[in-house]
């Protein structure tokens, strides 16, 4: 927790400054699909807004495991360019590993989309770690979800993703977007 309180007052530091357009935070039920293996909750923390023309975008997870008491902490970094109806991106991410062992560095690379039915906006995407190391866990992740505006500035979201290829999870969550 004291991880995740720091994240978000780092998050809203940055978010202060002239390239943030909005700060976000959800909360996901992570099921994995191994055997064996803990649940946890994940508490996402992220900001974002254009740089250069570039849609960039600042996440760190935390997962903490129900049953172990122990706990993940990532954070990433992503650029992106909008290309017709697609936002591809790449980025740069740091693993800490489990209770802070083993941690990596992995780079990222996948796209996003979305469309406004209604007052309501969707999206979907993929996003997948490019290890340099054959050690290091493999993974893709693909999201759905839908945001619903509450104000101009208050949307909140709910969203469902599947983890693939050494890291199988199943999640689901919630969350609320500030834009600024």
């Amino acid at each position: 927790m004291k991880k995740t309180i720091l994240t978000a007052a780092i998050t809203l530091g940055l978010s202060s400054s002239a390239i943030a357009g909005w700060f976000g935070y959800d909360l996901d039920y992570v099921k994995s699909d191994a055997k064996g293996i803990n649940n946890s909750h994940a508490h996402y923390v992220r900001v974002g807004g254009e740089v250069a023309g570039f849609n960039t975008m600042l996440q760190a997870r935390t997962a903490n495991f129900s049953g172990s008491g122990g706990m993940l902490h990532s954070v990433e970094l992503t650029a992106g360019k909008q290309v017709g109806f697609a936002n591809p991106f790449i980025g740069i991410g740091h693993d800490l590993g489990y209770n802070g062992n083993n941690s990596f560095q992995y780079g990222l690379v996948g796209a996003s989309t979305g469309t406004k039915i209604g007052p309501l906006q969707t999206y979907a995407g993929f996003k997948t770690r490019l290890n340099w190391d054959d050690n290091n866990p493999k993974q893709t992740i693909t999201f759905i979800g839908v945001a619903m505006p509450v104000t101009k500035q208050l949307s909140v979201n709910v969203g469902a993703s599947k983890s693939t290829q050494d890291i199988k999870e199943t999640a689901y969550g919630a969350g609320l977007r500030v834009n600024f």
